[in-house]
């Protein structure tokens, strides 16, 4: 009877907790908020924000409407201001070099578009082979190397010669890219995080890090990848030694985590129908979710500053975030 009473008092205690507001789980302060939304004519996939004649502007990979250019000048109004595409392709992912825009590019595999000139944007060249491989991510190394994700197989271009790549089969399925010193990592859905030494002759893959979930996309920095693991949300994997690769941590997110950024101790995760996640990583083995901004489904994401978020959303766009003091 005595520790009945016991556990009656210490139930009671707990529920007052909670009524009081101490013991709400998963509620914070919003330190964020959505300033503008620019439609886009297609579905907004991935996003990067890229130098034209020294001015920033957004390329959004815009699925069958292909390369969306937008003036973020005012980030609270956005607006198109050019387009490429082919009409029969779709775009999936986009990065930019020296005023270059490079497309992953569905069945052309690469696209390459003079973006010089946003008014008269001019095409430069292609990788169509006989059997398109379906390209779905891309990646330049520094100014060197082009890195195109197939379904398929992995192509490797420089920079200087693209429409004449190297062509790797092993891994496939390569969804994000990310190259970090002497190593590139792939994400490779089912199969997780490929690692690839690129300074060898050949290029060979060194190690398999298998994630719990389907990895999406990779970002590297400071011996930590951090990878959008599907509906698992965050991995965080110690490459100290690419070689010996494990797991620190993991963040279960809501939605589906597609892509990632990370710029100082926040991680930046665009996670489909769950918006846009933000987690403090400050303590790499416990990672912690700091906000949730809610979009209507967030495909890609670039922070170019400290103060403003750009999320390529399929449905609304280019969606643009600001951190408030």
């Amino acid at each position: 009877m005595k520790n009945f009473k016991i556990l009656t008092i210490v139930f009671i205690i707990s529920v007052l907790y909670l009524i009081s507001g101490c013991g709400k789980p998963n509620e914070f302060t919003s330190h964020f908020k959505i300033i503008s939304t620019s439609p886009n004519p297609g579905y907004a996939q991935s996003i990067w924000i890229g130098n034209v004649n020294n001015k920033p502007y957004a390329f959004v990979a815009s699925g069958q409407a292909g390369m969306v250019v937008y003036n973020i000048d005012n980030p609270e109004s956005t607006y198109i201001v050019s387009q490429w595409m082919d009409t029969v392709n779709t775009c999936w992912d986009v990065t930019t070099l020296q005023g270059y825009a490079y497309l992953a590019y569905g069945q052309k595999e690469l696209v390459v578009v003079d973006c010089r000139n946003l008014d008269s944007l001019r095409y430069v060249v292609d990788i169509n082979y006989p059997s398109p491989g379906n390209s779905n991510s891309i990646f330049i190394e520094d100014t060197t190397n082009i890195y195109i994700g197939l379904q398929d197989r992995l192509l490797i271009s420089q920079v200087s010669q693209p429409a004449f790549p190297q062509e790797y089969n092993p891994p496939r399925h390569i969804r994000g890219i990310f190259v970090s010193d002497s190593f590139a990592y792939f994400a490779c859905e089912q199969l997780g995080i490929c690692i690839m030494n690129i300074k060898t002759t050949p290029r060979r893959i060194i190690n398999i890090c298998y994630t719990p979930s389907n990895a999406r996309g990779v970002f590297v920095r400071d011996n930590t990848c951090y990878v959008a693991d599907g509906r698992n949300g965050l991995v965080l994997i110690d490459v100290t030694n690419p070689r010996q690769a494990s797991i620190i941590s993991e963040l279960h997110l809501s939605g589906y985590a597609n892509r990632v950024y990370v710029r100082d101790t926040l991680v930046y995760l665009a996670c489909s129908d769950g918006g846009l996640s933000i987690v403090n990583v400050k303590d790499r083995t416990n990672p912690l979710l700091v906000d949730v901004i809610q979009t209507s489904y967030a495909k890609g994401v670039f922070v170019s500053d400290s103060q403003y978020i750009y999320v390529a959303d399929r449905d609304q766009g280019l969606v643009v975030i600001k951190q408030e003091e």
